[in-house]
């Protein structure tokens, strides 16, 4: 029959299905902070990596999205890390991980990774990022995150290949001490303590993800700058206690000048005029809208909670400031589940009307 005859005949009634969608955000589960190292055969420990939590978006076609904890894309920060990822298959998935800046022993650098912040795509070349990927919340167009999380491994475990980019890094079953000794030795701040059937919650801190501090390490708010007579600055310091943004201390600004350049940056577009703490009117600081934040190392605490002999290791705007909340620690799943201490945390309203509001459909 020639082309023409068959031109002359209704068109079949044939389509192809239509592939199923990414969801368009996923809020991310946030770890609640544990005392001390534990053994427990049904809870799977990794470390926990310093760097940007992020939320990969791999659909099959190839293209990458990249979520973190502030809004916007990070695909356009991160080239070396949204370009076509190494996962088998070509299957469509949402995954939670962490972009990192590794050192060459393969440690999460986290000075190098501030200056990556504030570099941008630029320092690519010199400062390489990585996805250490950490769980799977949504494969081949359906939800995950009911799964337990050994099963959500298993198939993150099948759906990364061998790239440097892309990793999913080990983790062990029970044996939590004997892991923070050893990650201890090289210097790491934390381990990540899963149960293995639990779900994935998406936006509250959940009492079967732990983080289990090493060193005396946490993340604030930058709620003002003052220019040192010698100069350099100090940065004012908060977290959230009870659901308002309370002093923390304060610690002198960064030494880089990339970092001091970029902080004054972004510094003067957050620039208000009253002070967003409790109780603290240092005299000539300049205030900021609670946005920027600051990872540093510390000695302990006051008697008010303030932080002694702070130590700056990043300067950052990956981290959401609502998650920047002074709790006590648990000792353990015990302690946690006997829910003697333990209210989930949900994100706190940042203290000023004029912040950037969350994606649509986060809440």
């Amino acid at each position: 029959m020639s082309r023409a005859a068959l031109a002359a005949f209704d068109p079949l009634p044939f389509r192809s299905p239509t592939p199923p969608r990414l969801p368009g955000y996923i809020p991310i589960e946030a770890s609640v902070p544990c005392a001390e190292p534990f053994d427990d055969r049904d809870w799977l420990f990794s470390v926990d990596w310093d760097g940007a939590r992020a939320l990969l978006f791999l659909d099959p076609g190839g293209a990458v999205r990249i979520q973190g904890e502030m809004p916007g894309d990070l695909a356009r920060r991160f080239p070396d890390v949204s370009a076509p990822a190494a996962v088998r298959g070509r299957r469509g998935a949402v995954l939670d991980g962490v972009i990192a800046v590794l050192d060459q022993e393969g440690r999460p650098d986290l000075a190098g990774f501030g200056r990556r912040l504030a570099a941008g795509p630029a320092a690519a070349a010199d400062l390489p990022a990585v996805y250490l990927g950490c769980d799977v919340l949504h494969l081949d167009g359906r939800s995950t995150l009911g799964w337990p999380l050994d099963r959500r491994l298993d198939a993150l475990s099948e759906l990364i290949g061998q790239s440097e980019v892309l990793q999913a890094p080990d983790h062990v079953r029970g044996r939590g001490e004997a892991l923070a000794a050893a990650a201890s030795a090289r210097g790491l701040a934390a381990l990540l303590g899963r149960r293995a059937s639990a779900p994935y919650r998406p936006g509250v801190a959940s009492p079967d993800r732990l983080r289990i501090a090493l060193t005396n390490q946490t993340t604030c708010v930058i709620a003002g700058v003052v220019a040192r007579r010698r100069g350099g600055t100090r940065l004012i310091l908060g977290e959230h206690v009870a659901g308002r943004l309370t002093f923390a201390g304060h610690v002198d600004g960064p030494d880089d000048l990339l970092v001091a350049a970029w902080l004054a940056q972004q510094a003067a577009d957050l620039t208000v005029s009253g002070a967003p703490l409790d109780g603290v009117q240092p005299v000539n600081a300049t205030w900021l809208r609670p946005s920027l934040t600051v990872t540093v190392r510390y000695q302990g605490r006051s008697a008010g909670g303030a932080l002694l002999r702070p130590t700056l290791l990043a300067v950052r705007d990956d981290v959401d400031p609502r998650w920047c909340v002074q709790r006590p620690a648990v000792s353990g799943p015990v302690e946690l589940h006997a829910g003697t201490r333990f209210s989930p945390t949900l994100l706190m309203p940042l203290p000023l009307g004029d912040a950037a509001p969350l994606p649509q459909g986060s809440r």
